[in-house]
């Protein structure tokens, strides 16, 4: 009887031995979920702050077709046949994937004279904290309220505007033009010289400054007067392509900013790129990538 005893003792103890693991490892796993749950709620933040920004820069860039749908119809009529850089419109709206019935109604508008705004090209500089320049463009039917909207944000900033040319001459006037496909320099080359188009160069899309989206594969970029006869060329070969004149950082100029002006900085452009009138924003801050 005892030394039955004495074994009942020994298996009960080593059973209770063998549950201490069991509950040691137990409050770690139960302490480990918060972080989990912490990194999923960091990536979904960060998808609904990437996904905001993609229809924020839909909604530009379909705002700056239907102003120069608008321009165009004034200038040439509302035939896309007779009038070429209305037809190129169009099918930059195509490439950006702007509904039809967004084009239809604002080529209806300016036909009929609808919509009597007379759009105007404006230029703003400015120099950000740290020394990098801005170059904001704007087309707009009223320069008032694109100026009083621009000054708003630069003031809150505890910035100010630059005098014109003070920002400017760190740029240079390009033709840009996106294009859906990939593209290399020869096929580039080619399309140009059928085209008259002396200076060519392909270089890789921009989706921080110039917002390219994926569709974007390739950026070719000429000369501000060869612009219309390179995205006709290219539009020509079945390319879906997009032209702006744009401003180019001149190699040399880019500035690099600290962390905590680079912050203020990256503030101070998404708050000029949502003002209404703001097309586009262009800057010469050199990032860690570059």
């Amino acid at each position: 009887m005892g030394s039955a005893y004495v074994l009942a003792a020994l298996a009960l103890a080593a059973g209770a031995n063998a549950l201490v693991p069991t509950k040691s490892f137990a409050p770690t796993a139960a302490r480990a979920a918060p972080a989990t749950v912490t990194m999923m709620g960091r990536k979904f933040e960060n998808n609904k702050l990437k996904m905001a920004k993609t229809a924020a820069a839909y909604t530009k860039k379909a705002s700056l077709i239907g102003k120069k749908i608008k321009v165009a119809v004034r200038a040439g009529g509302p035939d896309p046949d007779s009038n070429r850089a209305l037809g190129l419109i169009i099918k930059e709206a195509q490439a950006l994937n702007v509904k039809r019935e967004i084009v239809d109604r604002n080529i209806k508008a300016a036909s009929e004279g609808k919509d009597g705004a007379d759009f105007k090209e404006l230029t703003y500089e400015l120099y950000l904290h740290g020394g990098a320049g801005v170059v904001i463009n704007a087309l707009s039917d009223n320069n008032n309220r694109a100026f009083s909207d621009v000054g708003t944000v630069v003031k809150k900033a505890n910035l100010k505007l630059a005098e014109s040319g003070s920002v400017l001459h760190n740029f240079l006037k390009k033709g840009r033009i996106t294009v859906n496909a990939d593209l290399d320099e020869d096929a580039a080359i080619e399309l140009a010289l059928e085209a008259d188009v002396d200076e060519v160069e392909v270089v890789a899309p921009d989706a921080d400054m110039r917002s390219d989206g994926e569709e974007v594969k390739s950026v070719v970029l000429v000369e501000p007067g060869d612009l219309g006869a390179m995205q006709s060329a290219l539009s020509d070969a079945g390319y879906a392509c997009v032209g702006n004149l744009v401003h180019e950082p001149i190699a040399g100029t880019l500035v690099e900013c600290g962390e905590d002006d680079l912050e203020k900085n990256l503030l101070v452009l998404d708050k000029l790129a949502e003002v209404d009138d703001v097309d586009t924003v262009e800057h010469n801050i050199l990032f860690a990538a570059d």
